[in-house]
């Protein structure tokens, strides 16, 4: 019995980022489905040329303009790049709107969020892109709900992710969503990667990735859900609706999972979200505490010593130093190259 590939349409606006296409084709590529290929990958252009450039100038084809493509497709997704941030035109956003309609599925890697808010398809939605881009996304579409932190966002049909690599982790979890974690740790296997991050993580983080080899899709998932919710009252309870089980049944799969207590759990992941305001951003204490969950800026300097044997004070001013020391070595490697040139 002849057996049926999804198809992934690629649509790619010259000049686009190597990676934020690579990445999630060869992901796509490899995925299979008893032992047959489970994707058809199709390269479509939204220039007339066959071949594409790359930032980097490297080319790629062959591509079909994507008004000649006249068969179905099951994911599209657009790539990202300079080209997805220039204004299209009229018939490419027609087509989009029109695509997504019959489309299972619709996304955008990195800036390729641009193109599809420029056709209207991310209204009213959450949404992300590289860090780089997300106050730039938000000012220019302020219909859209930009999210900074995560590296993937799911809403309804529509996918989007934050930058470059980040590609690589949806085009996983599209495949886990499609033929399951066995199929996805092959991929995973073959390519050498590491299995896919929670969309939930943030997008700049120095903590490695937890939890990979949870079995339990509920517990997989439950690290991303619980980051975007760390103001709620994350108790046993909800935790265990969160992953559809019983209250029962999830202490005693939480606790062969992750060897931990959910409590213990649950305050490691405000701790990493507290760290990661304090390595990038300037709020107040109050502010974070806020953010993370914590009940006052007391309890977020109690728990942050505990599990980081600094306060969060000390924290802070290190890599405000870092930033000011990596500041002050680029302007005298600038002072430098200006007396050599002079």
């Amino acid at each position: 019995m002849k057996r049926t590939r999804r198809c992934v349409g690629l649509l790619v606006l010259p000049p686009f980022e190597q990676l934020n296409l690579v990445g999630p084709s060869s992901v796509f590529s490899f995925a299979r489905k008893a032992e047959s290929p489970a994707y058809e990958v199709r390269l479509l252009a939204a220039t007339r040329e066959n071949t594409l450039r790359s930032s980097s100038g490297l080319t790629i084809g062959p591509a079909t303009h994507y008004a000649k493509f006249l068969g179905p497709i099951d994911t599209l997704l657009v790539i990202g790049g300079e080209g997805a941030m220039a204004p299209p035109d009229a018939k490419l956003k027609k087509w989009l709107r029109e695509s997504s309609k019959r489309a299972r599925r619709i996304g955008s890697i990195c800036t390729g969020a641009f193109l599809l808010a420029e056709a209207g398809l991310l209204d009213s939605r959450r949404v992300v892109t590289h860090w780089r881009y997300c106050d730039r996304l938000a000012q220019q579409y302020p219909q859209l709900r930009v999210q900074t932190d995560p590296i993937f966002i799911k809403d309804g049909k529509v996918y989007t992710t934050a930058g470059v690599s980040a590609g690589i982790d949806l085009a996983l979890a599209l495949v886990e969503e499609d033929l399951g974690h066995t199929a996805v740790m092959q991929v995973v296997r073959e390519l050498m990667v590491f299995p896919k991050r929670p969309g939930g993580q943030a997008q700049f983080s120095y903590f490695p990735i937890e939890h990979e080899d949870v079995s339990d899709q509920g517990l997989r998932d439950l690290r991303s859900w619980a980051a975007g919710n760390l103001r709620a009252d994350l108790s046993v309870a909800r935790l265990a609706k969160a992953s559809g089980m019983t209250g029962r049944t999830f202490a005693r799969r939480f606790g062969e999972e992750f060897h931990m207590t959910p409590a213990a759990w649950v305050q490691s992941l405000r701790v990493k979200a507290a760290r990661r305001h304090l390595e990038n951003d300037d709020f107040s204490l109050k502010e974070i505490a806020s953010k993370t969950g914590f009940r006052d800026v007391g309890s977020l300097r109690r728990t942050f010593r505990y599990h980081v044997h600094t306060t969060p004070g000390e924290y802070q001013e290190r890599f405000r130093r870092i930033i000011v020391r990596k500041k002050n070595d680029a302007r005298s490697t600038g002072a430098r190259r200006n007396r050599t040139l002079g």
